[in-house]
């Protein structure tokens, strides 16, 4: 493992189990998560959850608006005194699911998003990510598994309707994984750093309710996961005109064809 942070060593500071702290501590993976930020293409960061500062303070040095929300109150001060000297840094104490991105970055052509969250909390920021279309970039670290359900392909056993959410919004690449060592106090699990790339799709919340109906008992058919809502004969229609048999199950649908079903069925 690579050098640790004295960055976690505050005074008097136990981390919080109910908020789900587990802090980066290994300044190497810092530094290689900061320089996936190209400076020559983002003109501002947003990093959420910078904890004791350890990847704020290599974001803080491309001299770019760098704005980070911290929703524990005794960071968020730690965080003032620490990084007092640059003018570039503005710390937000507050909760990332409650502020309004676009707002945030409305003064910018091109920000990028950061985030080290709490993995209890990973799918709703993922989620408010492809909410908004202003932010096209973000990366994240995320529990490995989560990961592979992400990136998991059709007919995958990790393959559902956040899978195909995701997927359908935005284009997810695995960049690094990370092992437990390098937090403190160490998860159980894995880490993934990830790139999110927004496409230019419009979000729709009635689409998102549909992949939950079509995922909702995954041994079952789509037919019987949503006979409840379209008639059998309409999804059999449809289902025909997408050359699938009446049998098929979510799972062995493509993003485009679970949207076109969506689509037809509306």
């Amino acid at each position: 493992m690579g050098k640790q942070s004295t960055y976690f060593a505050i005074k008097n500071f136990f981390p919080s189990k109910k908020m789900g702290q587990n802090f980066l501590i290994d300044e190497n993976i810092a530094q290689k998560i900061a320089k996936l930020v190209d400076k020559d293409c983002f003109d501002a960061i947003i990093e959420v959850g910078p904890g004791g500062g350890i990847l704020t303070k290599f974001l803080v040095l491309y001299n770019k608006p760098l704005i980070a929300i911290e929703l524990d109150k005794r960071l968020a001060s730690t965080l003032h005194n620490q990084f007092r000297k640059y003018q570039n840094l503005e710390i937000v104490n507050d909760d990332v699911l409650k502020i309004d991105l676009i707002k945030l970055a409305h003064h910018y052509v091109n920000p990028v998003l950061l985030s080290n969250l709490p993995y209890s909390i990973s799918s709703p920021m993922i989620l408010k990510f492809l909410k908004q279309d202003k932010i096209k970039t973000f990366y994240c670290m995320l529990q490995k598994e989560m990961v592979d359900r992400i990136i998991a392909k059709p007919g995958s056993k990790g393959y559902n309707a956040f899978t195909v959410l995701v997927s359908w919004h935005a284009t997810v690449v695995s960049l690094m994984n990370v092992s437990p060592q390098a937090f403190a106090p160490p998860p159980k699990v894995y880490s993934n750093v990830v790139e999110i790339c927004r496409n230019n799709i419009p979000y729709d919340e009635r689409f998102g309710r549909f992949l939950k109906l079509c995922f909702s008992f995954k041994r079952k058919t789509l037919v019987n996961n949503l006979k409840h809502h379209f008639t059998i004969e309409r999804i059999i229609d449809v289902l025909n005109t997408l050359n699938k048999s009446a049998n098929i199950r979510a799972e062995a649908l493509i993003p485009q064809e679970l949207f076109k079903l969506y689509e037809s069925l509306q």
